[in-house]
C-alpha cells in the first residue's frame, strides 16, 4: 500500500541519517546515489517477500544509476578541470611575485651593504681629515710664534742700526764740517753741535749690533779727545773709522731687511699653504659628511623597504604554498572521489551481470502483469500532479508547473506512464542538484577571487602611491641640484674673471715696480759712487800738509762736507724708498699670491661640488626611470586587475536574485520532486499483481 511505502522511506532516511553520522570522517563520495541505491532496496523489499522480486524493474533502476552516476562523473570531471586550470594560473602568477619579492629582497640587501661600506669608509677618511687638520693647524700656530719672535728680534736690532746709521751719519756730516777748524779736542770744547755727536758716539758704543772691534776703536777714540794736543791725523783716523762703521752699519741694516723680508715671504707662504690646506680639508670633511649623511638616508630607506619587501615575499611565498597545499588536497579528494565511483559503477555493472545471467530461468516460471485497478490512470497520478504543481506555486518557478503537465499529458497517453514519468521528475532533480552545485561553486570562487583582487589592487595602488612619492622627491631634487649647479658655475666664472683681473693688475705692478727698483737702484748706486769719490779725494786732501802760499787753488773741504752731508741723506732716503717699494711689492706678491691660492681651493671645491651634484643628478634621473617604468608597470597590472574585478561585478554581483534565496528555492523544489518521485513508486505498488503461477510438467 501507498501509506506502507512511505512510512518505509520515511524509516529509511531516518536510518541513513543514523548512519551518516556514525560514519563521520569515512569519505562518501556520492552520498546521494547511495542513498538511492537503499531506497531502492528499502522499497522493493516488501514487494518480494510478499509477491517475489521484479527483476526487470531492479534492472531498469540499476541502469538508471549507472547512467547518473556516469553524467555526474563527467560534470565533476569538467568542473575539476576548470579548477586545475585556476590552480596552474595562480601558480605561475604567484611564482612570478614570489621571484620578483626575492630580486627586490637581493637588491635591497646590496644596497644597505654598499651604504655601510661607504658609510664606514666616509667616517674613516673624515677622521684623518680631522687628524690632519689639526696637525696642519698645530703647525701653523708654532711657525706664527717663530715669526713672531723672529720679527720681534728684527725690530729690535733694526732700531738699533737705524739710531746707529743716524748718529754715524751725522757725527760724520758735523765732524767734516767742524774739523777743518781745529783739532778735535779744540773743537769739542767750542761747539756743541760736536758735543752732541760725542754723546751720540756714546750710545753707538754701548749698541749690541756693532761690531765689537769697531766699538772699542770708536771708545779709544771718544777717551783720547778728551786730552789735549789730538792732532788731525788722529782726526782723519776717527772720520775713517766712522765712515766705515757707517757702511757696515748700512750694511748690515740691508741684510737684517733682506733677511726680515725673505722671513716674512716664507712665512706667509707657509701660512697660505696651510691655511690652504685646513681649508681644503675642512671643505673635504663637510663633502663626506653630506656624504654620508646622504648614504645613511638611503640605508633608512632601504632597510625600511627591505622589511616591507621581506614582508611581501613572506607574504607571497605562504599564498603559493597555501594554493598548492589546496590545489594538492583539491586533486587528492579529486582522485578519491574518481576511484570510488568507479568501484561504484562496477558494483552495479557486476550486480546488473549476475542478475541478467542468473535470474533468466526464474524469470521464465513466473509471469508479471500489470493490473487494473478501479480507479483510471489519470486519477492514479493526481496525487503526482497535484504534489508539483503545490510546489511549483510555493517556489513561484513556472518549470515545475510545466513538469506537471507533461506528467499529466503522460500518464494519460503512454502505455508505460511509470519509467517516463519517473525519469521525467529525475531529469529535473538532476538539473536543479546541477545548478546549485554549479551556483554554490561559482559563489566560492566569485567570492575567493574577489578577494584576492581586491587585495591586489589595494597592493598595487600602495606601490604606485609610494613609487610616484619617490619620483616627486627625485625630480625636486634634480631641480634643486641643477639651480646649484648653475650658482656654482656662475661663481666659477665670476672666481675666473676675479683672477684674470688680478693677474692682469699683478702683471702691471710688478712690471712699474721693475722699474721703480731699478730707478731707485741706479740712485742708490750713483749716490754711493758719488759719495765714495768725495770721500776719498777729501779724505786725502784732509791727510795732506798744509798747501804753500804760492798755491792759488785749495780744497773747498766745508762746501765738499755739506755736499757729502746732502749726499748722505739722499743716499739714506733712496735706500729706504727701495725698501718701501720691495716690502710693499711682497706684500703686494704676497697678497696675490694668497687670493691665487684662495681662488684655487675654491675653484678646486666648486668643481668637486659640481661634479657631485652632476652625479647626483645622473643618479636620480635613473632612479627616476626605474620607477616610473616600475610604476607603469604596476598600473598596468593595476588596471589588468581592475578590468578583472570588473568582469567579476558583472559575473558575480549583478544577480537579481541573492545566492541564498536561490538556494532555499531550489532546495524546496527539490524536496517537492523528491515527493513526487516517492509518490510515484508508491503509486507503482498499487498497479503491479504477480500473475497466477502454474507448474508445468
Amino acid at each position: 500500500p501507498r501509506s506502507c511505502l512511505r512510512g518505509s522511506s520515511a524509516k529509511l532516511r531516518e536510518l541513513t541519517a543514523d548512519c551518516n553520522r556514525s560514519c563521520t570522517g569515512i569519505f562518501v563520495p556520492n552520498l546521494r546515489v547511495d542513498m538511492r541505491v537503499a531506497l531502492f532496496f528499502a522499497a522493493a523489499a516488501p514487494v518480494a517477500a510478499v509477491q517475489g522480486n521484479p527483476i526487470a524493474k531492479v534492472l531498469d533502476l540499476l541502469a538508471g544509476m549507472r547512467s547518473k552516476i556516469v553524467s555526474e562523473g563527467e560534470a565533476e570531471q569538467k568542473s575539476y578541470e576548470e579548477f586545475a586550470h585556476w590552480c596552474r594560473q595562480e601558480s605561475k602568477a604567484l611564482g612570478r611575485e614570489v621571484e620578483d619579492a626575492t630580486e627586490d629582497v637581493k637588491q635591497l640587501q646590496a644596497a644597505i651593504s654598499k651604504a655601510n661600506a661607504n658609510i664606514e669608509s666616509l667616517t674613516s677618511a673624515i677622521g684623518d681629515l680631522a687628524a690632519s687638520q689639526q696637525q696642519a693647524q698645530q703647525d701653523l700656530k708654532q711657525a706664527t710664534e717663530v715669526r713672531s719672535k723672529e720679527h720681534a728680534d728684527y725690530s729690535k736690532v733694526a732700531a738699533e742700526l737705524s739710531e746707529a746709521i743716524a748718529s754715524l751719519s751725522n757725527a760724520l756730516a758735523v765732524l767734516e764740517r767742524e774739523l777743518p777748524k781745529g783739532s778735535f779736542a779744540q773743537v769739542l770744547k767750542q761747539s756743541e753741535a760736536v758735543q752732541e755727536v760725542v754723546q751720540g758716539l756714546s750710545a753707538v758704543v754701548t749698541a749690541t749690533s756693532v761690531d765689537s772691534n769697531d766699538a772699542g776703536k770708536l771708545q779709544a777714540f771718544l777717551q783720547s779727545s778728551e786730552q789735549e794736543g789730538t792732532d788731525s791725523r788722529n782726526s782723519n783716523s776717527i772720520l775713517e773709522v766712522l765712515g766705515d762703521m757707517l757702511n757696515k752699519a748700512e750694511q748690515q741694516k740691508s741684510d737684517a731687511d733682506k733677511a726680515e723680508m725673505q722671513s716674512k715671504h716664507d712665512f706667509m707662504m707657509l701660512k697660505s699653504s696651510l691655511e690652504a690646506q685646513i681649508a681644503t680639508q675642512a671643505k673635504e670633511q663637510d663633502e663626506h659628511k653630506k656624504e654620508k649623511a646622504v648614504n645613511e638616508q638611503k640605508l633608512a630607506a632601504a632597510t625600511g623597504d627591505l622589511a616591507d619587501a621581506q614582508k611581501e615575499l613572506a607574504e607571497d611565498t605562504k599564498s603559493l604554498n597555501d594554493a598548492h597545499a589546496d590545489c594538492e588536497e583539491r586533486a587528492h579528494e579529486w582522485d578519491v572521489s574518481m576511484q570510488s565511483r568507479a568501484h561504484e559503477i562496477e558494483a552495479l555493472d557486476t550486480a546488473t551481470k549476475i542478475l541478467q545471467e542468473k535470474t533468466g530461468g526464474a524469470q521464465k516460471q513466473a509471469g508479471y502483469s500489470f493490473i487494473q485497478v478501479a480507479a483510471s490512470k489519470s486519477s492514479a497520478f493526481a496525487d503526482v500532479v497535484a504534489s508539483l504543481m503545490q510546489t511549483g506555486k510555493e517556489a513561484q518557478d513556472r518549470k515545475l508547473a510545466m513538469l506537471a503537465m507533461r506528467v499529466r499529458s503522460v500518464a494519460s497517453s503512454s502505455a508505460d506512464p511509470f519509467a517516463k514519468i519517473k525519469g521525467l521528475i529525475e531529469d529535473m532533480i538532476s538539473k536543479l542538484e546541477k545548478e546549485a552545485a554549479e551556483e554554490a561553486s561559482a559563489k566560492a570562487f566569485c567570492d575567493s577571487e574577489t578577494a584576492k583582487a581586491n587585495a591586489k589592487k589595494d597592493d598595487h595602488e600602495s606601490t604606485i602611491s609610494t613609487l610616484s612619492s619617490k619620483i616627486d622627491y627625485a625630480k625636486a631634487r634634480i631641480t634643486k641640484l641643477k639651480e646649484q649647479v648653475a650658482t656654482l658655475t656662475s661663481e666659477l666664472k665670476s672666481i675666473a674673471e676675479q683672477q684674470a683681473e688680478a693677474t692682469g693688475i699683478r702683471n702691471e705692478e710688478s712690471a712699474e715696480f721693475a722699474v721703480v727698483e731699478k730707478d731707485y737702484e741706479d740712485g742708490l748706486e750713483g749716490v754711493q759712487l758719488a759719495l765714495k769719490v768725495l770721500r776719498e779725494y777729501y779724505a786725502q786732501s784732509f791727510a795732506q800738509v798744509e798747501q804753500p802760499a804760492t798755491s792759488s787753488h785749495s780744497s773747498k773741504g766745508g762746501a765738499a762736507s755739506s755736499i757729502i752731508g746732502i749726499l748722505e741723506v739722499a743716499e739714506s732716503d733712496f735706500g729706504k724708498l727701495l725698501a718701501e717699494a720691495r716690502d710693499t711689492e711682497a706684500s703686494a706678491v704676497a697678497a696675490y699670491e694668497q687670493m691665487s691660492e684662495d681662488n684655487k681651493i675654491a675653484t678646486a671645491t666648486k668643481k668637486v661640488e659640481v661634479k657631485h651634484k652632476n652625479e647626483e643628478i645622473t643618479d636620480l634621473r635613473h632612479t627616476v626611470s626605474e620607477h616610473s617604468n616600475d610604476r607603469d608597470s604596476e598600473q598596468e597590472e593595476l588596471d589588468s586587475v581592475v578590468e578583472y574585478l570588473s568582469k567579476l561585478g558583472d559575473q558575480c554581483v549583478a544577480k537579481p536574485e541573492p545566492y541564498e534565496e536561490r538556494k532555499r528555492r531550489r532546495e524546496q523544489e527539490m524536496d517537492g520532486l523528491k515527493n513526487a518521485l516517492d509518490i510515484l513508486e508508491g503509486q507503482a505498488i498499487g498497479f503491479l499483481a504477480i500473475k497466477s503461477h502454474s507448474r508445468r510438467m
